[in-house]
């Protein structure tokens, strides 16, 4: 769904219903775009990453399978919302100031989501690894 999203964000900034290059070069809306981007990447990769295992670690070993399950489905989404709500805006202020440390910000947290997507191997094996603790 998020890796939709921004292939529907990058259509529409190609095609030209996002408006590209609204914002000035080197202006002070495009250095408050970039800034906020950049701040959104610094901040929601490491906090995705730390909120999952925060909230997921210390929780599962007191459930039972189908309630650590649905946990780690809830976190997940959590974090990929997260990364993906980050993603999104970066690759709205690319089109809107065309500014390539945008474009570079998305692509990094489109890396990390392809690093935090769960897969039903991911999930068994961190279930599993948690109850034998």
């Amino acid at each position: 769904m998020m890796w939709a999203i921004l292939v529907a964000l990058v259509v529409l900034g190609e095609v030209g219903i996002i408006p590209n290059g609204v914002v000035l070069p080197h202006s002070s809306e495009e250095f408050e775009l970039n800034v906020l981007a950049i701040a959104l990447t610094i901040i929601g990769v490491p906090l995705a990453l730390r909120l999952f295992t925060l909230n997921t670690t210390k929780g599962l070993r007191r459930m039972n399978n189908d309630e650590a399950l649905r946990s780690y489905h809830v976190w997940s989404i959590v974090r990929m919302g997260i990364l993906g709500a980050a993603a999104a805006f970066c690759v709205f202020v690319y089109y809107f100031a065309m500014s390539a440390s945008c474009a570079f910000c998305a692509l990094v947290i489109v890396c990390v989501s392809i690093y935090c997507w769960p897969s039903s191997d991911k999930i068994s094996s961190y279930l599993e690894g948690i109850h034998q603790e």
